[in-house]
């Protein structure tokens, strides 16, 4: 890849994501983006495949980091489970979502191009499936708990999506609102303590 490829290549995702932060994916132009980064419309296309590929290489990068993340927290949390430390379970699930936190805020106009601005494309259901992982990965442990002889609660489905998404969207709402970090994590630990009580409560662990 030449220099000079390279160069216009990340001027392009600059001048993308300016773009896509003001006026959101399906109002963000092309033509603009290519304007105010002084590449001809054809010259684009050297660089991606559309609009949405463009706007998929800058986030994509965060998602692979945070199902990184999450996978290496689903492991501990399968691993706590083989042991009698059980309300650990909470406090590791606490330390997960600080380490989430703090990875928002080293790349938080990527959260905010998939928290607010990408309506039209395949990443508005973000959110959405997070959730569908956290309950996917929650009910397997919990069958391993129960396997353990560990007396746990049943919850209709639509209690799960329920509990879990409103857990996530209080998350969400430090990048819908711009919180200074220092009160996220603050706000984290609260919801953390609020949702975690809840959670043995229903649960009955």
């Amino acid at each position: 890849m030449s220099r000079d490829f390279q160069q216009t290549h990340e001027n392009l995702l600059l001048c993308a994501e300016k773009h896509f932060l003001k006026f959101g994916f399906e109002r963000a132009s092309i033509r603009e983006i290519c304007k105010d980064a002084s590449v001809t419309n054809g010259a684009f296309y050297n660089h991606f495949e559309d609009k949405e590929a463009l706007f998929g290489s800058l986030v994509d990068p965060i998602l692979q980091k945070v199902s990184e993340i999450y996978s290496d927290s689903v492991l501990k949390h399968f691993e706590l489970a083989k042991t009698d430390e059980l309300k650990d379970l909470w406090s590791l699930s606490e330390e997960t979502i600080q380490q989430i936190i703090e990875y928002v805020y080293e790349n938080f106009d990527a959260f905010k191009l998939l928290l607010m601005c990408s309506d039209g494309t395949k990443y508005a259901s973000f959110l959405d499936d997070v959730v569908r992982r956290e309950v996917r990965e929650t009910l397997a442990l919990i069958n391993e708990l129960k396997l353990r002889g560990v007396p746990v609660k049943d919850l209709e489905d639509d209690e799960w999506h329920m509990l879990v998404h409103s857990y996530f969207a209080s998350i969400a709402e430090i990048v819908f609102h711009d919180y200074p970090k220092d009160s996220a994590l603050k706000y984290a630990h609260t919801l953390a303590a609020f949702f975690s009580s809840g959670w043995q409560r229903v649960l009955g662990i």
